[in-house]
């Protein structure tokens, strides 16, 4: 059996590549960095310049829909603005743009024309779609106190008072709000005869809003109620019945 031929070892100096020699066999130097780069480029410059016309192509478009965007949030804030004291208008136009901000807005300018006609049902409802609209606004809380208030003025004393109990607990709302429902808390339960709950409501009206325009009138309500009954005198703590003892007596 005969043995294969050993492999040679490669010299350090050898490479994969050809070495490229003169026509007298003189090897030729190797390519400087400037040469490669010229040959990369004509052998792949389709490539690359398609590569740039894409990255071209997305930036230009990200522009024009920031600027259709832009556009048409001015076209819209324009339409708002033509709309406002219309109640036409402004009902047409939460119908256009039924999720833009600006509806939640429309719709609160709707509740206050209804409130104002005495439609405190459609009031009501108005301020009811206004408040998700606005969450988290200056204009939330206003939305809520707006629902609630029309519920409460419109007959429905019950689901005003729940309404406004909600309000009064959430403390993302600011402090003003919270103080107003809990003095409309306080007006329902006086209307309803339960004046210790309306003094309890006037108390923490007093006790959060100490110089808002609510702290004055919880103390103008407060004064108009009836003197709260005085508390009956402690029995002694042995429950034994007092005694008189007169001079002389056995």
């Amino acid at each position: 059996m005969s043995s294969q031929p050993t492999p040679q070892p490669k010299s350090p100096l050898s490479s994969d590549e050809p070495t490229v020699v003169s026509a007298d066999g003189t090897p030729l130097p190797e390519p400087t960095f400037e040469e490669r780069a010229q040959v990369f480029w004509i052998e792949n410059k389709k490539t690359i310049l398609l590569s740039c016309a894409l990255v071209l192509a997305i930036l230009v478009g990200k522009e024009l829909v920031l600027h259709y965007l832009e556009q048409r949030e001015k076209a819209t804030g324009a339409e708002f603005a033509a709309a406002e004291g219309d109640v036409a208008k402004l009902r047409a136009f939460t119908a256009a743009h039924s999720s833009h901000p600006l509806s939640g807005l429309a719709w609160l300018a709707l509740g206050d024309a209804a409130f104002k006609e005495g439609k405190y049902v459609d009031a009501a409802a108005a301020y009811g779609k206004a408040a998700p609209l606005t969450t988290g606004s200056a204009f939330g809380g206003r939305a809520l106190i707006g629902q609630a208030f029309s519920q409460s003025v419109g007959g429905e004393k019950s689901k005003a008072e729940e309404a406004f109990k909600a309000i009064a607990a959430d403390l993302k709302l600011s402090a003003g709000i919270r103080s107003e429902a809990k003095y409309h808390l306080a007006v329902i339960a006086v209307e309803a005869g339960r004046f210790d709950d309306a003094r309890k409501a006037l108390d923490e009206v007093q006790a959060t809003d100490l110089a808002g325009a609510w702290m004055q009138r919880a103390m103008a309500l407060r004064m108009s109620l009836p003197l709260a009954p005085a508390t009956p005198a402690a029995a002694p703590a042995d429950g034994g019945d007092l005694k008189l003892t007169l001079p002389g007596s056995q």
